[in-house]
């Protein structure tokens, strides 16, 4: 008898008593098994089926491990930058202006920042003249300090001047002070617009005396020849009123140019309209 034969038998015994339930409900049962291949018929219409699972195709798996291992301090990364910026600040990255950036300074070394100083004090000489009422052949000289409030346009001027008309006829002996304003003040050229006041004393023929203030305005052009020697040039146009004068019965007569150059006395209320033109040469300190 076949040894297989058997022991197939004597597995479907103990399989059959097992499971006799689900044997007889079913009527014919049917038993599988692992391993080999091949089919067996038992008496009663039983059969026994075993099979071998068919191959089944496994792609093959691959590990790769990466990586480097240096030995030392770790490799530099490399990178370029614009040759104008070197180590510069770039504002346009934290949300502020672009241009201009800025190399940064090496260190150690202090980088000034902003416009130079201008000069504070000045002084200078002026020319020019002046025309009165009618009257235009004049003379006109005077010294004259500036003074420079901050690193700005703003300036304060103090003159004295000697004006004379019509062959001395009438001397105006000023003391004034103005007000300038030049406007691009670190320029060359600068424009400035200006105001002033002062006092002054006529002389008339040098028998007739007047006390008189004034108060004018004017615009002029200023030229920095170097930083510490400016030339300027201005214009301006104000009025005179007459404080005290002598008593007009004494005023002398002598023609039609003598009276036309003579002040209004203090008792007329009338004021004195003027205009003047001068340049002047100023030295900074």
């Amino acid at each position: 008898m076949n040894p297989r034969f058997v022991l197939v038998v004597g597995a479907f015994g103990l399989l059959s008593m097992i499971g006799s339930e689900a044997a007889e409900a079913r009527g014919r049962g049917r038993v599988w098994f692992g391993g080999g291949g091949g089919s067996v018929h038992v008496r009663g219409g039983g059969s026994v089926h075993w099979s071998r699972p068919a191959r089944s195709y496994r792609p093959s798996t691959s590990w790769s491990v990466g990586g480097s291992i240096y030995v030392g301090t770790a490799p530099r990364y490399r990178y370029y930058r614009p040759y104008y910026y070197s180590d510069a600040y770039v504002p346009s990255y934290y949300g502020t202006s672009y241009y201009p950036v800025a190399p940064a300074a090496a260190p150690g070394v202090i980088v000034a920042v902003g416009r130079p100083q201008l000069p504070k004090l000045g002084l200078g000489l002026f020319a020019g003249g002046s025309a009165v009422e009618d009257v235009s052949e004049s003379s006109d000289i005077g010294v004259l300090g500036r003074l420079r409030l901050g690193n700005g346009g703003l300036l304060i001027e103090g003159e004295l001047g000697k004006t004379s008309y019509e062959s001395d006829l009438r001397v105006d002996r000023r003391l004034g002070a103005s007000l300038i304003y030049e406007i691009g003040a670190h320029n060359r050229f600068a424009p400035y617009v200006l105001g002033g006041l002062g006092v002054q004393q006529a002389d008339v023929a040098d028998s007739f005396q007047s006390t008189q203030n004034f108060a004018e305005i004017g615009i002029g052009l200023r030229y920095a020849v170097t930083p510490s020697f400016h030339l300027a040039v201005d214009v301006r146009a104000g009025t005179r009123n007459t404080m005290t004068s002598d008593d007009p019965s004494t005023r002398p007569v002598e023609g039609t140019i003598a009276r036309t150059v003579s002040p209004p006395s203090s008792e007329s209320d009338e004021s004195e309209e003027y205009t003047r033109a001068r340049l002047s040469a100023i030295l900074y300190f």
